[in-house]
């Protein structure tokens, strides 16, 4: 332990501040002026005390120099100033001697402020010091909303571990802040680097074991300097800081970058690299004044020494705003003179240097919304440049006046220099190996082409390749994969995951359920089932004519022309000379009639009331010959097919589950199960009669369909869970792809690739169906017809029978009047016609007849 001179100087230069009003405060401090660190907290605390024994606060310093972190020799140091008349410390090293001293202030009834970095996850009720830095908590949650911006969800932890253990809590922690779907897969918890005999090896043998993980992502939560040069040096010489990883640091590294780190250091090892420093307002006048004075201060004590940088870091800004913690407590105490100077402390809220300054009751920074802030930075060239800002409670910020007036938060930052060049986000997984079937059923789903030597593959085709490229374009990030074709079953293509050969697999494979135990599949991309293919032959028979209209239209279309033909004959018979003669030239005459009106060259009609019921007659023939006409249309162009179905064997695609299920659901024995490997092979073993049906799943019927014409789907499909990518079980890529792919069909891209992939949808191939009767029109469609041409001709036949009832019996009445006028009648007397007007009315009846057969056609 050393006296500090400035201490004494203090003491001898302000002594004079004692008058009445005064208030002067005996301040202890504790500070390991060995690290960079120490320095800066013992320059910005004499620089405070300076500032503020310029006003009616006189601080008077007592400074003790350790250049130990044992606890004993913090015990001593904390008994000495306490001695000589300390009424508050200021203790600047590790939590264990930070702790001993506070056990010492707690027994003396004296305050002491911890500027320690870390602390152990829990603390006792007492004794407790006053800290003036954020719990880690703080900095994982900042960490964990950069790392969750980018929707990264597996990740690995590296932190050196301190002496008391408080860094192993943090890193459960850390899975907490990041949320439900976030896991740290693995991690590093290096002892401190002192204690290790060859670092280089140490370090080297655990970033070794964990690059095997398929996760790239690197989270730094506690670094000494030493460390992290040995860390970055050996990540560079092993490929960690290539394309496709990312490391995150936190404050501990991103200050160094301001310090300690060559700017050599930082161009070679530190490329890409991501961290968070914490955030305080370096444009205000106060932090101005203070950053002068400070550089001034410590060049002049340390510049001399070989120090050559001499900005102020977050380090000094705590130490400076900890004095002024105490130095306005000495006076709110002093005014008030009931409360203690701890208390005084605990209560005091302002805006320091290094943001607002506020405690709780157990005398922690108080947390919450909108209390602590960072900087986000992206190593690029020899130092760092700025990518935004974290507020906590409200997000990311591009801009620092944005976060200042709490505007809307951004999602991500942009334009980041990752490891390796690329300013797309990587994927943080490194390159996926992607199993693809080697011999798909039909190439339009997966097509692997090699080159000249068959052995390495030149380009993978197919629907599914344009799904999955398309479904890249929608990720967040840069996925980098390599194709690898598989010949085998697709259930052991499956099986290929969790056996860790491939990190996925892509093509036409089917969600089921055996298969879901092993993998994660995504959602579906393309609906399956397993439908029967069969050949068929056109339906066409001898009675194709009769299909338009049912057999009940059929018989009452003939009931109805032969009821009008009677009508027709009953009305005309008597006037039109065709109807003349026997009854078989009669009725001859009338169905010649009648059916020559269905091609409209009827004869002449004599009476209007026949023309009245062959004009509905008509109309009825219309309406019926055009009803006839489009639906043997309808029925010709497209026609119906009649599936062949036997009783024998079965195809099947041998390679999928396709056999399982037939077997096990379906009942088909094995002996009546052909197993079929191409597509091809289906028409040669229909043409062989060696199967006569074949089940094939839906897409790969649709592909099948489209190129053979003569062969249609039979009976049900039976439903499966459809065609999905899959994946390491439990794997977030997974998730990932699944809301992607929900993507695509929202947005119709998935139906447009359907149609540039099958040119054939089920819901158009023809059904067999053995049932015709919806094909032809049923005497629903045609009874009103019906009935108004029969009610018309027997309404006309009834009308016409009153007329002649009426006619014949006023002819009866009227020859009876003659007979009595010719008589003479009661009162009258008429002479009686002589033989020549006899004669004359008889010639005169004859002439009429011949003229009217004379005038008739």
């Amino acid at each position: 332990m050393s006296r500090s001179p400035a201490s004494l100087r203090f003491l001898l230069c302000y002594s004079s501040l004692f008058f009445d009003g005064a208030v002067a405060i005996h301040l202890g401090v504790i500070v390991n002026t060995n690290s960079p660190v120490g320095r800066e907290q013992k320059i910005a605390i004499e620089t405070a005390a300076h500032h503020f024994n310029a006003s009616t606060t006189a601080l008077f310093l007592d400074v003790c120099e350790s250049n130990s972190t044992d606890p004993v020799q913090g015990n001593a140091n904390a008994r000495s100033l306490i001695g000589r008349g300390a009424e508050a410390v200021i203790a600047t090293g590790t939590w264990p001697e930070v702790v001993t001293v506070a056990d010492i202030g707690y027994k003396a009834g004296i305050p002491v402020l911890s500027l320690a970095t870390t602390s152990p996850s829990t603390l006792p009720p007492r004794p407790f010091p006053v800290r003036m830095s954020y719990p880690a908590s703080v900095q994982l949650r900042c960490l964990a909303g950069v790392v969750k911006s980018y929707n990264w969800r597996r990740f690995i932890v590296i932190y050196e571990e301190d002496d008391y253990g408080s860094i192993g809590a943090m890193a459960s922690q850390l899975s907490h802040a990041l949320g439900v779907g976030s896991e740290v897969i693995d991690s590093i918890a290096f002892p401190p680097v002192d204690t290790f005999s060859d670092p280089t090896a140490s370090v080297r043998e655990e970033l070794k074991r964990i690059r095997r993980h398929l996760s790239k992502v690197y989270i730094i939560l506690r670094s000494s300097p030493s460390l992290a040069v040995h860390l970055f040096e050996e990540a560079k010489e092993l490929g960690m800081m290539a394309k496709g990883h990312v490391w995150i640091a936190n404050d501990d590294i991103t200050t160094l970058l301001d310090s300690t780190l060559a700017p050599s250091f930082i161009s070679s090892y530190m490329q890409g690299v991501v961290g968070i420093k914490t955030y305080f307002n370096e444009t205000s006048d106060r932090y101005q004044d203070f950053s002068a004075e400070f550089r001034r201060r410590f060049k002049a004590e340390y510049g001399s020494k070989g120090e050559t940088y001499f900005e102020p870091g977050k380090f000094a800004l705590r130490a400076y705003d900890a004095v002024h913690a105490i130095a306005q407590a000495a006076v709110e105490t002093e005014s008030r003179g009931s409360s203690t100077l701890l208390e005084g402390i605990i209560s005091s809220k302002f805006m320091g240097l290094s943001g607002l300054i506020s405690f709780r009751s157990d005398g922690a920074l108080t947390e919450g919304k909108g209390y602590s802030a960072f900087r986000v930075v992206n190593v690029v060239g020899k130092s760092y440049r700025e990518l935004g800002f974290w507020l906590e409670g409200f997000g990311l910020y591009i801009e620092e006046g944005e976060m200042v007036r709490r505007g809307p938060p951004v999602d991500i930052f942009s334009l980041v220099y990752w490891p390796g060049g690329p300013e797309r986000v990587p994927s943080g997984w490194g390159k996926l190996k992607i199993g693809v079937p080697a011999r798909p059923v039909f190439d339009q789903f997966v097509k692997v082409e090699y080159d000249e030597g068959k052995k390495v593959i030149k380009e993978v085709t197919g629907f599914c390749i344009d799904i999955f490229n398309e479904t890249l374009k929608r990720l967040k990030n840069d996925l980098e994969y390599e194709f690898f074709s598989f010949d085998g079953t697709y259930d052991n293509l499956v099986n290929q995951i969790p056996l860790k050969k491939y990190d996925a697999v892509v093509g036409d494979i089917t969600i089921l359920a055996h298969r879901s135990m092993n993998v994660t599949f995504t959602e579906p991309f393309l609906t399956s089932g397993l439908a029967m293919l069969v050949p068929v032959r056109p339906n066409r028979t001898p009675w194709m004519l009769t299909k338009p209209f049912t057999m009940q239209v059929w018989l009452l279309i003939i009931a109805t022309l032969i009821y009008t033909g009677i009508i027709v004959w009953y009305l005309e018979h008597n006037v039109n000379p065709e109807f003349y003669g026997p009854w078989w030239t009669q009725l001859g005459a009338t169905f010649w009639l009648i059916l020559s009106t269905i091609f409209f060259a009827q004869g002449r009609l004599y009476s209007y009331y026949t023309k009245i019921v062959v004009g509905v007659w008509l109309i009825a023939v219309l309406i019926l010959t055009s009803s006839f006409t489009a639906n043997l249309s309808s029925i010709l162009t497209a026609e119906k097919l009649e599936p062949m179905v036997a009783d024998s064997k079965v195809g099947c695609d041998g390679a999928s589950f396709a056999v399982k299920y037939l077997h096990d659901v379906l009942g088909y024995k094995e002996n009546k199960i052909e197993k079929i490997s191409k597509g091809e092979d289906y028409i040669e073993a229909f043409e062989s009669r060696k199967i006569t049906a074949a089940f094939l799943e839906v897409p790969n019927l649709r592909v099948f369909l489209s190129r053979h014409g003569n062969y249609t789907v039979h009976g049900e499909t039976h439903r499966l869970g459809g065609f999905g990518f899959a994946f390491s079980k439990g794997s977030p890529i997974a998730e990932d792809f699944s809301q992607a792919i929900l993507a695509l069909t929202e947005d119709g891209t998935l139906k447009k690739l359907e149609n540039k992939w099958f040119s054939v949808s089920l819901s158009n191939c023809p059904t067999p169906d053995k049932d015709r009767k919806r094909d032809s029109l049923s005497l629903a469609s045609f009874w009103a017809l019906f009935l108004l041409t029969g009610g018309t001709s027997t309404v006309v036949f009834l009308i016409f029978e009153a007329r002649s009832i009426i006619h014949r019996a006023g002819v009866s009445l009227r020859e009876r009047f003659n007979m009595i006028w010719k008589r003479g009648g009661p009162g009258l007397e008429r002479a009686a016609p002589d033989s020549s007007d006899q004669e004359k009315d008889a010639t005169s009846a004859d002439q009429q007849t011949i003229q009217l057969l004379d005038s008739a056609p």
